[in-house]
């Protein structure tokens, strides 16, 4: 593969699993370039759905090569996975391939956000628990159930692996995948503005990573797409 590839992002403001893409790009030194399928327009979901992700979901990564042809990854853990194994030495999201053990930490930090965590409290699903009664409220205590049960068994990880010198990241050897799945799923909590005292470890790592400036980047307030009345405004 040559570095006259492009990457190119089908994303959406609102998504946590695009905003792992958008991290691990940026601390890659991976240019992106983006589109917004709009997914609750039938047309457009149906004409994405058929010529892009027939799952029609974001995020989507086409990479067009210099050579010709093109790579078409559909799920955000396969697109980190890519990132990781394509470019190893460019700020790597993975211990090295001698520790074994340290990278299946990390990967199990991220299977707890990317399958116990993400998945039940997606919109799509958490819509469907709603219209069971038509009641906000069942989606809310939905959501809640998953993203406390998640982020509980994520912060009692912690206790065995966490820098307690200074919790600067999960692993304390700098930022991981784990951390690059963690950020955008704290935000998704505090979107629905849940009390995450109960994980004061999570909260020092959220405060900590926060101020990086691919975490900023890829800021769900902070995105092509994102509607003016969300967006961080600069002082």
């Amino acid at each position: 593969m040559e570095s006259t590839d492009s990457f190119h992002l089908y994303t959406y403001y609102a998504s946590s699993c695009c905003q792992r893409v958008i991290i691990a790009a940026h601390l890659k030194g991976i240019k992106l370039s983006f589109s917004f399928p709009n997914l609750g327009d039938a047309e457009h979901r149906n004409k994405y759905k058929s010529t892009v992700n027939p799952s029609a979901t974001v995020p989507t990564l086409v990479v067009a090569h210099g050579s010709g042809g093109k790579t078409t990854i559909r799920q955000s853990v396969a697109i980190l996975e890519y990132l990781e194994e394509r470019y190893p030495n460019r700020y790597p999201l993975l211990p090295p391939v001698g520790e074994p053990e340290g990278r299946a930490l990390v990967r199990d930090f991220v299977n707890i956000i990317s399958s116990d965590t993400q998945p039940p409290a997606n919109s799509r699903i958490a819509q469907r628990v709603k219209a069971i009664r038509n009641n906000l409220e069942d989606q809310i205590a939905f959501v809640k159930s998953a993203v406390v049960d998640g982020l509980e068994a994520y912060e009692q990880l912690l206790g065995e692996s966490l820098d307690t010198r200074t919790g600067a990241t999960t692993i304390g050897a700098g930022v991981t995948m784990a951390d690059v799945c963690l950020i955008p799923a704290v935000d998704q909590a505090l979107i629905y503005r849940f009390d995450l005292q109960f994980v004061p470890n999570i909260m020092k790592i959220y405060k900590n990573l926060k101020q990086l400036e691919a975490f900023k980047a890829a800021d769900w307030r902070n995105q092509e797409d994102t509607p003016a009345k969300y967006r961080i405004q600069s002082s």
